[in-house]
């Protein structure tokens, strides 16, 4: 791909509107401090979810709203000129800090470390809140998009819940999940609302499990969701029958109503599989089974048809 050509003489906005997207999504999806994108009158265009950690702002809170709402007073005209300078003055990035409004009307020192792109028209920013509470470590284990648990983190983690289930004398399930539809949505209306969908996900899908299980983002469209101290079949098809109906509902994305729905598969521990790689094996292959028969349900791997 030329990027110089596609930058300085495509004149398809739709081909420039997708390759800025691409650059702003790895931008902030690959950042594992707080990392932003400010237009140049200062509104947030989008930041990755790492700021509701550290700051207690969503998000959705953010978008939209504008940086001079969160500078203290005493630190607005010194920060903003440094923002200016980008722009006027012949230098490629800055830094600087100021004092940033956190949810619970708090102050943290924050760090700013500061690109300006001409061709975006934007500010990229990557930053830290210094008197945060959140350990920079701790930002590696969510994802950028849903602030749920990642792979980093379910590969930690799984192990040390089947251990623990292994010793006080329960089971446990893992569901392998994933949406139905979601490149339809994207195609049709964009990897924002696609974005959006996934967020939306997330939300319903941590909602339903509450304090009854993890629920992590695999890649894409994939999630998958731990049962720790799941009792017995009927007890994580119950679960997981509360998913899909959850998930089935519609959802309101750039002024359309969606539908999509979502298969299920689920392995069983001890029964299925004693370690987790095999584990998530089993329930990943239950899942493509409902994905090959109409999708939009549940299967257990012990069922499939190969199995007899």
């Amino acid at each position: 791909m030329d990027i110089h050509y596609l930058v300085h003489e495509c004149h398809d906005p739709e081909t420039l509107q997708r390759l800025f997207y691409y650059e702003r999504y790895s931008w902030l999806a690959l950042s594992q401090d707080m990392a932003a994108v400010i237009s140049t009158d200062g509104m947030f265009e989008d930041v990755n979810t790492h700021w509701e950690m550290a700051t207690g702002h969503s998000r959705e809170t953010m978008q939209h709203s504008y940086l001079t709402e969160y500078i203290h007073f005493d630190d607005r005209e010194q920060a903003l000129a440094a923002l200016q300078a980008l722009i006027t003055a012949d230098i490629a990035s800055t830094s600087f800090s100021f004092r940033f409004l956190q949810e619970n009307g708090d102050y943290c020192r924050t760090n700013w470390n500061v690109v300006y792109s001409p061709d975006h028209e934007s500010y990229f920013c990557v930053v830290r809140c210094l008197s945060s509470q959140v350990k920079p470590e701790q930002l590696a284990y969510r994802d950028a998009l849903t602030g749920l648990k990642n792979r980093l983190a379910l590969d930690e983690q799984l192990p040390k819940d089947l251990s623990r289930a292994r010793d006080i004398g329960t089971g446990a399930a893992v569901i392998f999940l994933d949406l139905d539809g979601f490149k339809q949505v994207n195609d049709s209306l964009g990897h924002k609302a696609g974005d959006s969908l996934l967020m939306r996900t997330a939300k319903r899908l941590t909602d339903c499990i509450g304090n009854r299980g993890s629920v992590y983002r695999l890649a894409g469209d994939e999630f998958i969701v731990v049962l720790a101290r799941n009792q017995d079949k009927d007890t994580a098809k119950a679960v997981a029958t509360e998913i899909v109906e959850t998930l089935a509902h519609p959802y309101n994305l750039e002024e359309a109503s969606v539908r999509t729905s979502a298969s299920l598969g689920l392995a069983l521990f001890p029964d299925d599989a004693n370690h987790p790689v095999d584990l998530l094996d089993k329930a990943d292959k239950a899942m493509y089974h409902v994905k090959r028969n109409g999708k939009n349900g549940l299967a257990f791997y012990a069922e499939l048809p190969q199995l007899g």
